[in-house]
């Protein structure tokens, strides 16, 4: 069965938009810790340089962090999308 161009078509919008949002997300945290590490070193954080602290922890925390908020919001597209396939039905 072919599904109608009208009725995926905000699918495909919602999660390029999502997925997006989420690399334009990744690649700022990713570029900005690394491209200020030097003036970042001047902030302590757990005893640590702040730098040094997310180059070994926190951007792989924020990276599972990302990959949930797409899974979570990826279901809630695709459960409004199979919704509305039933009412177009």
């Amino acid at each position: 069965m072919k599904i109608p161009e009208k009725i995926s078509r905000p699918y495909w919008r919602q999660t390029r938009r999502l997925t997006s949002v989420l690399l334009a997300t990744w690649f700022t945290l990713t570029f900005g810790i690394l491209f200020f590490a030097r003036e970042l070193t001047s902030v302590q954080f757990f005893g640590w340089s702040f730098s040094f602290y997310m180059a070994a922890q926190g951007l792989t925390l924020i990276y599972v962090v990302i990959l949930g908020i797409f899974s979570l919001y990826s279901h809630r597209i695709e459960r409004l999308d199979k919704k509305n396939h039933k009412e177009a039905r």
